[in-house]
């Protein structure tokens, strides 16, 4: 029950949309997303926006990442056997990748060299990574999410700490996806697609967590997936199957609803950038396409330094 007035709506612009040139047409893939709108040959995810103006994105179905440029070139940055989902900047320039079949890996982008980071928990593979942050203290979170649902409860969130050590703070998750940290690092939030939530996990001085809670309920064919949060601690929860972004501030009072500037839906993760690092790019997966919104503060996080061939 939400008593609340309907927050404002606004609507996103095309920022950009991934040339056929780009695009794998005629290739195949095993990867199928259940989608029921034609597939294009191309699915994003994960964007990352560089101080230099670029903006990183994943291509799910066939194994790469795409580096647009601040003149809106597109170009094959990585490209591997395997099917990245979310991408996290390292301080020295790399970045971290989520991939559904292979684990945490790190690519260069200055060389498009990518290398295992970790692709086994106790000898055993992972069910599938989705998405990854990186914490003031160069601690990973990553959820697990493979096919898990509501019939699957399983789904997994982890911490990889520096010194190497991988802590569980979920073993029920109902299709973990993404995730951010509240901008103290007190509170992690999870995104649960399948039933349609958002998590909210208290962490303890000693890495532990208890009494997580739900703080975000909505409804739709498909829950929520990207995270973001900007300086005042708003929260960006991205719904594909409603074509929506939907803000929320820190105690999860509506803010704005940030709708899809062309006929794509299925909005699926943001991040901010641009000159101020008040633009919110947001990918539209299925259509292969970028929007943005400019807000009205900051991002949570500066915009990182990427390796980029420039450099």
């Amino acid at each position: 029950m939400n008593f609340y007035p309907p927050p404002p709506v606004i609507k996103a612009e095309l920022y950009v949309r991934i040339p056929d040139a780009k695009r794998c047409i005629g290739r195949e893939s095993e990867w199928r997303g259940g989608f029921a709108r034609a597939f294009q040959h191309i699915f994003l995810e994960g964007p990352v926006a560089a101080a230099n103006g670029d903006l990183y994105v994943v291509d799910v179905p066939y194994g790469r990442v795409l580096r647009i440029t601040q003149d809106k070139q597109v170009t094959v940055c990585a490209e591997w056997d395997g099917e990245p989902n979310g991408l996290a900047p390292l301080p020295d320039g790399t970045l971290l990748v989520a991939d559904y079949k292979q684990g945490i890996l790190a690519l260069d982008p200055s060389t498009g060299k990518v290398t295992p980071k970790m692709t086994r928990r106790h000898l055993e593979r992972f069910k599938g990574p989705n998405d990854l942050i990186v914490d003031s203290k160069g601690d990973i979170y990553f959820t697990d999410q493979g096919q898990t649902g509501m019939t699957d409860q399983t789904g997994k969130v982890y911490r990889l700490r520096t010194d190497g050590r991988l802590d569980t703070l979920v073993e029920n998750g109902v299709s973990p996806n993404g995730l951010v940290l509240s901008n103290d690092e007190r509170f992690l939030y999870v995104a649960m697609t399948r039933s349609n939530q958002v998590w909210r996990l208290p962490l303890h001085e000693d890495g532990t967590t208890t009494k997580a809670g739900v703080f975000f309920q909505s409804f739709g064919n498909v829950g929520p997936d990207g995270l973001a949060l900007d300086e005042e601690g708003n929260l960006f929860i991205c719904h594909p199957s409603l074509g929506s972004v939907f803000v929320v501030d820190k105690d999860g009072v509506p803010k704005a609803r940030i709708v899809s500037g062309s006929n794509g839906i299925n909005l699926t993760n943001c991040c901010f950038g641009g000159p101020e690092n008040k633009t919110l790019y947001i990918t539209d997966s299925l259509e292969g396409n970028v929007q943005k919104v400019e807000w009205h503060c900051r991002g949570a996080l500066p915009v990182p330094t990427v390796n980029s061939p420039s450099e």
